[in-house]
Formats: C-alpha cells, sequence, structure tokens
C-alpha cells in the first residue's frame, strides 16, 4: 500500500477586477479612472487629473508588488502604524539589568502584556495543571506534553488512521468556538544526560564492579555530547468570559479530557504541563546555558525552584535581524508559501528533523480554528468569489488556477456541511546560536530544508522579540486583539 496523499495548504484571497488586486482595491482603482477620465476630459483640468492619477498609482501599486509573500502596502502600513509606538519604545518591557523600568527582575518581555501563572484542575487525574492567564484579553493557555512514537516500523494503515486522527484532534479543538488558538511545538536543543545520570545515580549500587560503573558514567557523558533531544508540546489558548478566573478555569478543566483523548486517538501519549516544568521549559528558551542545571533540578526534584517572575530573561535586546538574550542569539523566521500540491505525512519530517547544524532549533505550527458559524461564512464568501472568478474568460479560457481554486472550494464547504472544522495555520522557526556566533550555517540550514518541503520562510525583521515569544507557546499572539471580550465576540476572518 502507498503512502496516503493529502490535499496541500490554501491561501485565503480575494478576486478583484482586476487581475492582482483584491475587490475593494479594484473598486476603489476603477472609481479613481473614472474620477481623472471626468476630471481631464469633462472637467477640463489636466492637472488635477494627473495629480489623482499619480495618487492612485502611489497607493494601489504597492498592493500589487508581494515581498516575501506580504505586499509592500502591507509593509509599508505596518512600518508607519508602529513608529509611534516604536519611537516610545512601548512595544518592549525591558524589566532585565538594563531596564528602563525600575524594580523589574526576570519577568517575560515582548507585548507588555501581564501573564500570571495559576493552576487549574485535571479531573481524570486530579491533579493541577499550568495555566497561564492573560488578563488582558481574558484567555488561558494550558500545555499539553506529547510523546509521539515513531513510525518506522507502522503500517501505512495506522499512519494514515494517526493523520486522520489529528485532523479529529483539530475538530474538537474548534467546535465549541471556545480555543483562540493551538501552537503545536517541536523543541530540539543537545541532550544534557542530566535525567540519564539521575536515573543511574538511582539505579546505582555499592556493591557493583567498579568496572561497571565507569562503562555506565562513560556512556552519560557520550549522551549529552553527541545526541540531540526533541521534546513536543502543544500550548492550547482558551477564551473565557469576563468574569473572575476561577470560572474561567473550570471551563478549562471541563475541556482538558476531551483534548487528552482526542490526542490518543492520533497517536500521541500526553501529560499535562505542570507549573515547574512550564517554568523550566521558558527559562531554557531564553538561558540555553542554564539547560543543563535546570534539567538536573527537574530530574531530581520535579522542580526548579523559580518562580514564574524569574523565567524570563534577565538581558534583552530587540534587534531588526535577531534577538540577543541571557546567553543566546535567536532567529526567528516566517514560512510565508506552502505547498499546494498533495503531500503525505513525511513533508514536514527534514523541518522537523535534529539537525547539528542548528542545535537550538524550535518549530511551532499555529492553528487559529474558526467557530463553525465563522467558518461557514468564510468559506461561502471565498466560494462566490471564485464563482465569480471562473464566469471571467480571457479570450474564452478560463484562468486555469481560478478554475482549481473553485474546485477546492466546493470540496470544502462539502467538508464542513458534513462536520469537519476550519483553521487558519502558520509556521514559525526559531533558531538560537551563541551570543558570538553570527547564525548564517543555521539559517541556510531552515532555508535548505524549507526547500525540501516546499515551504518558503522569511526572517520576521523588527518583530524578533514578539516571535520569539509566540513559537515558545505560551499563550502569546501577534493578532491578540481576536480573542478580546470573551466567547461570545465573533472571530475576525
Amino acid at each position: 500500500m502507498g503512502q496516503q496523499k493529502y490535499t496541500g495548504w490554501r491561501k485565503p484571497e480575494s478576486t478583484g477586477l482586476i487581475p492582482g488586486l483584491s475587490v475593494t482595491t479594484s473598486v476603489l482603482a476603477v472609481l479613481a479612472a473614472a474620477i481623472v477620465v471626468g476630471l481631464w476630459f469633462f472637467g477640463n483640468a489636466p492637472i488635477a487629473a494627473l495629480t489623482v492619477l499619480v495618487v492612485s498609482v502611489l497607493c494601489i501599486a504597492p498592493t500589487m508588488i508581494r515581498v516575501r509573500g506580504s505586499s509592500a502596502g502591507d509593509l509599508v502600513a505596518a512600518w508607519v502604524h508602529t513608529l509611534p509606538i516604536r519611537r516610545r519604545e512601548a512595544h518592549i518591557v525591558k524589566t532585565g539589568l538594563f531596564s528602563h523600568i525600575p524594580g523589574g527582575r526576570s519577568q517575560l518581555p515582548g507585548f507588555a502584556l501581564p501573564l500570571v501563572l495559576k493552576n487549574c484542575w485535571d479531573p481524570d487525574t486530579g491533579s493541577d495543571v499550568a495555566a497561564i492567564l492573560n488578563l488582558v484579553y481574558n484567555t488561558i493557555t494550558v500545555e499539553l506534553w506529547v510523546r509521539a512514537h515513531g513510525q518506522d516500523t507502522l503500517p501505512q494503515a495506522i499512519i494514515d488512521g494517526r493523520v486522520a486522527g489529528w485532523g479529529e484532534f483539530l475538530r474538537v479543538l474548534g467546535e465549541h468556538g471556545d480555543v483562540a488558538a493551538a501552537v503545536v511545538v517541536s523543541d530540539i536543543r543537545p541532550e544534557t544526560g542530566a535525567f540519564h545520570a539521575v536515573e543511574i545515580d538511582n539505579r546505582h549500587s555499592s556493591l557493583a564492579p567498579e568496572f561497571a560503573a565507569e562503562i555506565l558514567d562513560a556512556r552519560t557523558e557520550d549522551l549529552a555530547s553527541e545526541t540531540l533531544r526533541t521534546t513536543q508540546r502543544i500550548a492550547i489558548t482558551f477564551r473565557y468570559s469576563s468574569g473572575a478566573f476561577n470560572d474561567g478555569a473550570a471551563s478549562v478543566s471541563r475541556r482538558l479530557p476531551e483534548l487528552r483523548q482526542a490526542a490518543a486517538r492520533a497517536g500521541l501519549e500526553a501529560d499535562w504541563a505542570t507549573s515547574a516544568e512550564v517554568i523550566a521549559e521558558v527559562h531554557a528558551a531564553f538561558n540555553p546555558a542554564a539547560a543543563p542545571l535546570i534539567d538536573e533540578h527537574m530530574a531530581r526534584h520535579r522542580d526548579t525552584g523559580m518562580s514564574w517572575a524569574d523565567a524570563g530573561p534577565s538581558y534583552h535586546d530587540d534587534q531588526p535581524r535577531y534577538y540577543l538574550h541571557d546567553s543566546g542569539r535567536s532567529m526567528t523566521y516566517r514560512a510565508y508559501d506552502y505547498p499546494v500540491q498533495p503531500v503525505d505525512e513525511m513533508s514536514l519530517a527534514k523541518i522537523l528533523r535534529p539537525n547539528h547544524r542548528a542545535p537550538y532549533k524550535r518549530v511551532a505550527l499555529i492553528y487559529r480554528p474558526y467557530r463553525p458559524s465563522d467558518a461557514r461564512r468564510m468559506v461561502d464568501a471565498d466560494y462566490r468569489d471564485a464563482f465569480a472568478a471562473v464566469q471571467r474568460r480571457n479570450r474564452g479560457l478560463v484562468d486555469a488556477r481560478q478554475q482549481m481554486r473553485y474546485d477546492d472550494l466546493a470540496a470544502t464547504r462539502e467538508d464542513l456541511a458534513e462536520g469537519h472544522g476550519l483553521a487558519d495555520v502558520g509556521m514559525l522557526i526559531t533558531i538560537t546560536v551563541g551570543l558570538e556566533q553570527n547564525g548564517r550555517d543555521a539559517a541556510q540550514m531552515v532555508d535548505d530544508t524549507g526547500l525540501s518541503s516546499s515551504l518558503k520562510f522569511a526572517p520576521c525583521y523588527t518583530d524578533q522579540a514578539s516571535m520569539f515569544l509566540v513559537a515558545l507557546g505560551i499563550g502569546v499572539f501577534p493578532d491578540m486583539t481576536e480573542t478580546q471580550g470573551g466567547v461570545t465576540d465573533a472571530l475576525a476572518s
């Protein structure tokens, strides 16, 4: 039996009257052209007509120019919009050793959002689950730590079933409309050997031969110096009403068993993260040099002794092309081009696989599930737009790309009618090197592995610190206003 093929990603688009422009921009272009003609021929005002023409071209033309997946107009508008914020340095809060705001410690920087670490309750085990509370946007983020099994020896039918199970997991996430996002994080870093060393110490016997003890100690050192460790987790961000945290936490707790079972159907052995595990993971990301000590404390005591206020960096500096923090220089890249051709379950294998060219690598897949009503409304609007596009003829022929888009949307409408869900998806890759390294080889690795998966990546210029936080999976997103107001607001399409 051959590998199952799955359809590729589809980018939302709006096809206007003019190729390359959206409906709104096309209407503006037609109105501008009508004004120019009216001024020139009927108003006898050629100078005014030329002025309107030049202004229209300067405003509309940048929307047709694409720079690594984003229009030049969007980039310019974003730069102008954030200029006052950047001048006030309000986009980042420096609370470390070189703080602009006195009294800070190692609190999380980036969005100036008050993130609080609390606990909710897992009905299955009766244990506490770490809950990252965003006091401004009323969200609660919990982390599901997963242990995926290898598939090298599995029959293709089981692999296909697990892929279908993952689709079911995403459907369960979005069916109630209370999940704002899910971030699947694959974190790769050098193996410290701390957990292995503690296990060996616990099993060590004073009666064992000295030669056997030396072999075990040597094996532990080799493990720490020669291998890379992969940890995987799913950070799920829930919306909750503007009421008390306890009400929101109770609502989240009721969803935890269902989500764990859905993950199990996708072949994922999962446990909810504790507060100590979340603090250790976040601090190790900001301070990679402390990872061996953190691992040793977690292996021996299941706790580091740190609080949430200590999880952030003691020093950081946000630069346009990279982000400096405690003991590392990180560069975050965003995927802007995705495969449109059918793919198999191995399409992201090279991106997720450990690579010694980038020993510190974090891959984050960001899913934003639509509420069922919002999904239906958005797909219907895209379907009508695609239908209108295929009706237009160019020398009597239909645009093949528009025909393929129409067929794809027709299939999507049928899937929604059968109960499937719809979600936006994005991808971030963060690579971390030493402070003295430039990271060029690691950056080239991102491009090389992306091309093999039909993906293209671009640096997150001027957004390195914020995208670093987004890729961590702690409930921070660049468009957090989308989740404001609790479960009753409509999600922007």
